[in-house]
């Protein structure tokens, strides 16, 4: 059975964010909902209904997140030597973790995801209130429409934070977005793919992700603080192989993972046909009657209960969870003798340890 497998055993125990996390954590969230209650202040004198795609963006920022792309750039930048209290760092930090709202937003639009963070997904929620207030026209059209606005404000909002930042950190941060939309877009090729290639499944989880979450947070933070030049190969050697297993955890939690913990729906990966390092290996191993079994499940949005199990055992049997388990530790392993080659302050070395555990080992 599932629950019996051993290379399960470490997602049977909740991780809990390390305080090098919690800490940034709660100083982007209170910072960021101070700005978005003076934006909505402000537009509300100016027309009531400029405020509603902000409560929206208001929202969706105090639901939750782990705040990961914030904390990477915080302790390298003051583990290189800035100031923990430079203004200018805590609003790239807000400019981060917006980029990333406006990735959440319309990523759950693209995967017709009903759930972020147990709560409605932007799109569903104007959804439901259009339906509620009996309006014109689509719910569809009006979620999906509204969810686009929302996420596009924060990516504006973002870019408005890094604008005092300097020449090398602004042009990390538009590489940043530029990799991250470019990996979405063979994310979303490889869903209506007919097969999954491994080299693409790894170049979606590194641009997709796994850069998007470490490498470039952190080569941003090293600009922040002078020391891109000098520091950033050691950066990339720590980062690349961290971020890759951040987004192989990613995929493991897709389609084994628990609601009560992922606050999204069990399977979501196996419904939206996400073409991953695990699937494409479970594709590689499987038998022609478990090809079968997958050709006819993988990709159905109305997948049950017992369809979802029965892909996630054949998975399991063909050993592609334990090669991707396995994968992660060396990936790990590989970030771990990397972190001893960064010239940073024996503090935010330990912070980033804390940190790379906590990316491999979480729940959700």
């Amino acid at each position: 059975m599932l629950e019996e497998n051993d290379s399960l055993a470490r997602m049977l125990v909740e991780v809990a964010a390390p305080h090098s996390i919690v800490e940034i954590s709660r100083r982007v969230e209170s910072e960021l909902l101070q700005f978005l209650t003076t934006e909505h202040t402000r537009w509300m004198l100016v027309d009531a209904d400029f405020a509603i795609p902000i409560e929206a963006l208001r929202r969706f920022v105090i639901s939750g997140g782990k705040r990961l792309r914030p904390a990477f750039c915080f302790w390298t930048a003051v583990g290189l030597g800035l100031d923990p209290s430079d203004p200018g760092l805590m609003k790239t930090l807000l400019g981060l973790e917006l980029l990333h709202t406006f990735a959440l937003i319309h990523d759950d639009l693209m995967d017709r995801s009903a759930l972020r963070r147990g709560e409605p997904s932007v799109h569903t929620a104007f959804a439901t209130q259009h339906r509620q207030e009996e309006l014109r026209g689509s719910s569809a059209q009006y979620g999906d429409s509204m969810a686009i606005l929302v996420g596009d404000l924060a990516f504006a909002y973002a870019d408005q934070m890094l604008i005092d930042a300097n020449r090398r950190a602004r042009q990390l941060y538009s590489e940043l977005k530029l990799e991250v939309n470019l990996g979405q877009s063979l994310d979303i090729s490889g869903s209506f793919a007919l097969n999954t290639i491994l080299a693409k499944a790894e170049r979606i989880a590194l641009y997709k992700s796994g850069k998007y979450t470490v490498e470039r947070p952190m080569h941003i933070g090293a600009a922040m603080a002078g020391r891109y030049f000098s520091t950033s190969d050691a950066i990339t050697r720590f980062a690349v192989p961290l971020g890759m297993a951040f987004q192989l955890r990613d995929d493991v939690l897709g389609v084994f993972g628990m609601t009560e913990r992922t606050k999204k729906p069990v399977g979501d990966d196996l419904r939206e046909g996400k073409q991953t390092l695990l699937i494409g290996l479970a594709c590689q191993r499987c038998t022609s009657s478990e090809r079968e079994l997958f050709e006819g499940l993988f990709g159905r949005d109305d997948l049950s209960v017992s369809e979802i199990t029965a892909l996630q055992v054949m998975i399991e049997e063909t050993g592609a969870l334990q090669a991707v388990e396995d994968r992660i530790d060396q990936l790990f392993l590989r970030s771990m003798q990397a972190l001893d080659e960064l010239p940073i302050i024996p503090e935010a070395r330990a912070a980033l340890g804390e940190m790379a555990g906590f990316v491999v080992d979480r729940l959700h």
